[in-house]
């Protein structure tokens, strides 16, 4: 059954109102002995796990850390004179005398820190770990600066592969979601900008629309008031690196990266700073291709061949921060992004004939203002434009020809390629301290506005059933024959028990305007309150509302509710255990591309034809030909009862102090998934003969619809655990339990994709394919941190392993006729193909089947492959040499530029910078730090440095060569395209 949050924009507005009202009543400040305030960064972001000390004259002092938004409270206090200290490590120490505390008064403090470098010394201060029940310090978020910064690669690609992996799988296929300095666009920053990396913070919030578990935050760096820079260059051979096992025996030809990366940050004035950060990559990768194909005289081979893959990108990014006063702080920082790629599109399968180039650039502003209203309250307005182009040319314009099991040669069937969009984003959020509510409130508003030309289809494709077929119409061809000849030529049957014969089983192609243009708008509104019911008791509670246009159903309701509970006392005061619960609804948009293909492929802008059984291969056919060809139009629909799919997600951790360096948090999460999108063909030949003449709208159309009716259960075990003693050690890993089970087939999406949506293997029966999902990997293991030896020698580690990812099996054959290949074989038919393989030795031993089903049903069970498991260990070692004077504090305690006291915070995520949990290590990256003004970093780093083979996702059609065989490296975290094991050689200047 499923449950419906329907949108309702009047019962909306009243619960909001009602919220609102009910919240204004904590405005009236309760008098409390205290001292209370924020303690923030240079840009203004809000620094978490502060210590903040009260000493007064005579008397045991007073501590507090502050929270995920930089918050404290010291109470109770008695009247008098104190002096009030704030240690943060990589800040400057703060201290402020003659704090005068009045009965009945609270005091407001407000800190500014200013940024230390780095000195080479052990702190170890219990701060970094030690619990809180505050909505954002969960102990399953992790935060990374500084020193664990080293631990992830500095290439862009990479980077974003091991950022997927610590943030951990997101409930559903849908993956997680990227915040670059609050907004949701927009490409990566280059490593060397970034200050600070945060995720699965606070994950029941309403201040965002996408799941929490699998949410990266990421903040860039800002100026400071001293000058500092760094300049790297990163490096690596073909020399230095293993072989792809699937490159085959021929000789390979060289490969290399470099990059370069350089940044500068100061003062501009007293009031204001600046960093600057320059990125220039230039990578000759090579593409690996393998797979079953003919050669030169028609006979079947395992074709492989590295074809050059040559790639440069260019990141430029400037950012400026300016103290407009001492209450007010404006951030404005721009992104340039170019990439070029030739040869792109070749892999695997693809032949080099697939082969494209592309451009793509991006212009990115980004402008945030924060102002104090008052002691209690902030308001934060960010705005951000994006502007990016695509381009794609290919190489080849001939029509595709697609061999189902085996390759795909001929021209690319998506075509030439010009996109430009121009996406603008703008946010507003109040935030409210009052006593013991922490309200927030807010609206994020997106447009996209994109324009695409695109022929993709208007060359044509010709698909086979199978290699054997494709070598059957080749050899006749060359022997003269006629194609009512080929298609008698039949040489056995295949694994599905049909006959292998001659000739193309299908042929498409599209025609029509090649141009669309699409407005893309959502809207966002949400309201919060985190509520200290008891100083061990904290209530997390809001409520937000989601809109977006173009959809007959446009909004819902997300309520979300979190609570936490100290358990037990430590000597500071934090709690010993602390255990959450919490719950939610989190809606996915429905994505404008879809919106796109129903546009255009709407069967008057553009016309898509099928016609069955083609007879004039390898031409493309001629007006006459296609008009007596049996042909069946192809349009493309969104249901009109479309609803945007949503997940309700509940959770419980229990989160446990481990000393006074670790702690450990375990937690069980449940996700429902509603409304889950997938295609249907809602004119296929109906049940149970599939007589293409019997369909249920009549005529001969395709009609491919997008609909809302699929579903999603899971259920996941995560275990985090975090050490941290100072800036000589910190580690953190998890481990995750999954399962998963779906009855749609789309393939899981990365960060900010919708799953690229699939079929379902019978139009009229989506309970044929809910099993095992395919974002169902049963275990994870992720580890990582950094270590510091002697001699300043450092060392990061990066562990990443998963049990086999599940594959669907397909039997190669459209047997219900309904124009796609997503039919699964019988229990029989899959037990001779298995058979079959097993006899010629061509099954890994890795490889496991779980497909047994009932006597009755008509197919095998969805995603019953399990392919090898995966396991990498990546390494980084350096060492730093320093040289001239020692290295002063980069501040004194009354702070530098943009120093005042101002309450506000920089870009961070909705609502604040303050989204961190526990983090240790300074602001500025690069090698560990000499204590000196110049330091010099060596450095070494090896992915996958035990040469461990991770296999892709095995070829699931039984009818091909390599049923049940990998024919790539998986990637990702794991490996890279162009070699199995890879070392990089580095250097680093900082001053």
């Amino acid at each position: 059954m499923n449950l419906r949050f329907r949108p309702s924009p009047i019962k909306f507005v009243y619960l909001l109102a009602s919220l609102l009202i009910f919240l204004s009543e904590v405005y009236a400040q309760v008098p409390v002995g205290s001292v209370r305030g924020q303690v923030t960064d240079p840009s203004g972001a809000a620094v978490v796990g502060a210590t903040v000390v009260a000493l007064p004259l005579d008397g045991p002092s007073s501590t507090a850390t502050t929270n995920r938004d930089g918050m404290f409270e010291l109470k109770p206090l008695v009247p008098g004179k104190y002096t009030v200290q704030v240690f943060a490590t990589g800040f400057a120490q703060f201290s402020v005398k003659e704090v005068a505390l009045v009965a009945g008064s609270p005091v407001v403090l407000n800190v500014h820190l200013a940024i230390e470098e780095q000195k080479e010394r052990v702190v170890v201060s219990d701060s970094t770990t030690q619990l809180d029940t505050s909505s954002g310090s969960n102990a399953n978020s992790l935060t990374l600066k500084g020193k664990d910064l080293e631990a992830l690669s500095d290439d862009p690609d990479e980077l974003q592969d091991e950022l997927t992996a610590l943030a951990g799988p997101s409930a559903g296929p849908n993956g997680g979601q990227i915040y670059i300095d609050g907004f949701t666009a927009g490409q990566l920053p280059p490593k060397s900008s970034i200050r600070e990396i945060r995720l699965n913070q606070n994950p029941f919030s309403a201040e965002y629309d996408k799941l929490g578990y699998g949410r990266i935050e990421i903040l860039t760096k800002p100026g400071t008031d001293k000058f500092h820079g760094q300049m790297l260059v990163n490096g690596n051979d073909s020399a230095f690196n293993s072989r792809n096992p699937f490159e085959g025996a021929a000789a390979q030809p060289g490969y290399h990266s470099v990059l370069y990366s350089g940044n500068i940050g100061g003062p501009i004035n007293k009031k204001a700073s600046f960093f600057f950060n320059l990125d220039r990559r230039n990578l000759d990768e090579i593409s690996i291709v393998s797979t079953p194909a003919l050669d030169a005289n028609f006979n079947p081979i395992q074709f492989t061949d590295a074809v050059p893959n040559p790639r440069t990108r260019t990141n430029l990014t400037p950012r400026v921060d300016y103290q407009l006063s001492t209450s007010n702080t404006l951030t404005a920082r721009y992104q340039y992004f170019r990439e070029n790629e030739i040869n792109n599109g070749v892999s695997q399968f693809n032949l080099p004939t697939q082969g494209f180039n592309e451009l793509n650039t991006e212009h990115t502003l980004q402008i945030s203002d924060t102002k104090t209203l008052n002691e209690r309250t902030i308001n934060e307005t960010r705005f951000q434009y994006v502007r990016s182009s695509s381009t794609e040319t290919v190489l080849n314009t001939t029509p595709t020809v697609n061999v189902g099991g085996a390759f795909t040669g001929g021209g690319n069937y998506q075509g030439n390629l010009l996109q430009t969009t121009n996406g603008y984003e703008i946010q507003n959020y109040t935030s409210i301290a009052a006593n013991k509510h922490f309200v927030k409130f807010g609206v994020r508003a997106r447009i996209d506005a994109d324009s695409t030309e695109k022929l993709t289809g208007f060359n044509g494709s010709f698909t086979f059933n199978s290699l054997t077929n494709y070598q059957i119409t080749q050899q006749d061809l060359q022997a003269g024959f006629t194609p009512a000849q080929i298609r008698a030529d039949c040489r056995g049957t295949s694994p599905a028990g049909t006959p292998i014969c001659g000739g193309a089983s299908l042929f498409a192609i599209t025609a029509g305007s090649s141009l669309v243009q699409n407005n893309y708008a959502d809207l966002g509104f949400y309201a919060q309150d985190e509520w200290r019911l008891r100083p061990n008791i904290t209530v997390n509670y809001g409520l937000r509302y989601e809109w977006q246009n173009q959809l007959n159903h446009q909004g819902g309701l997300a309520p979300r509710l979190g609570i936490a509970w100290g358990l037990g006392k430590t000597k500071p005061g934090s709690p010993k255990a602390v255990l959450r619960a919490g719950f939610g609804v989190f809606y996915d948009r429905f994505k404008q591309q879809y919106l796109e293909q129903a546009q255009l492929l709407n069967g008057i802008t553009q016309q898509s034809f099928i016609v069955t059984n083609p007879d004039f291969f390898p031409n493309l056919p001629t007006p006459a030909q296609l008009a007596a060809a049996q042909t069946s139009p192809t349009v493309y629909q969104v249901d009109p009862n479309l609803r945007n799919p949503y997940t309700i997600q509940s959770g419980v951790t229990l989160e446990k102090q481990l000393g006074k360096i670790a702690n450990v948090a375990f937690t069980y999460l449940n996700s429902r998934g509603v409304h889950a999108l997938l295609l249907r063909n809602i004119n296929a030949p109906l049940p149970p003969n599939f007589d293409p003449a019997d369909r249920p709208l009549g005529g001969d159309t395709n009609i491919y619809q997008y609909v809302s009716g699929g579903d999603f259960k899971q259920n996941q075990f995560i275990i985090n655990g975090t050490v941290r003693a100072g800036a000589r050690l910190s580690l953190f890993g998890y481990y995750t339990l999954n399962y998963a089970n779906s009855d749609v087939t789309g393939i899981a999406g990365g960060f900010s994709n919708q799953a690229v949506i699939g079929f379902p293997s019978n139009q009229y029966d989506l309970a044929l394919d809910y099993g095992r999902a395919n974002f169902d990997i049963r275990q994870r293991l992720f580890f990582g941190g950094s270590i510091a030896l002697p001699y300043r020698f450092r060392i990061s580690p990066f562990l990443v392993a998963s049990s086999g990812v599940p594959f669907n099996i397909t039997s190669g054959v459209d047997s219900n006729h309904d124009s796609l290949f997503t039919d699964r074989p019988t229990y029989a038919q899959f037990q001779a193909a298995l058979a079959n393989a097993v006899a010629n030795g061509t099954v890994p031993g890795n490889v496991s089947f779980h497909c047994q089903t009932a006597a009755a049903a008509p197919e095998i069970p969805i995603n019953c492959g399990l392919g090898p498991p995966r396991f990498s260990l990546n390494m980084r070692l350096s060492k730093t040499f320093g040289f001239g004077k020692k290295a002063g504090s980069a501040a004194n305690n009354a702070g530098g530029p943009l120093s005042g006291g101002t309450f506000g915070r920089g870009p961070g995520g909705p609502g604040g910078g303050g989204r961190g949990n526990r983090g240790g290590g300074g602001i500025l990256g690069g090698g560990d730090s000499s204590g000196q003004r110049y330091s010099l970093t060596l450095g070494i780093s090896a992915r996958n440095i035990f040469n461990n083979v991770n296999e892709g996702t095995p070829v699931g059609v039984i009818s091909s060569r390599i049923f049940a065989q990998a024919n790539s490296l998986a990637g990702g975290p794991f490996g890279s395209q162009a070699s199995n094991r890879r070392v990089d050689l580095q250097i680093v200047f900082s001053f």
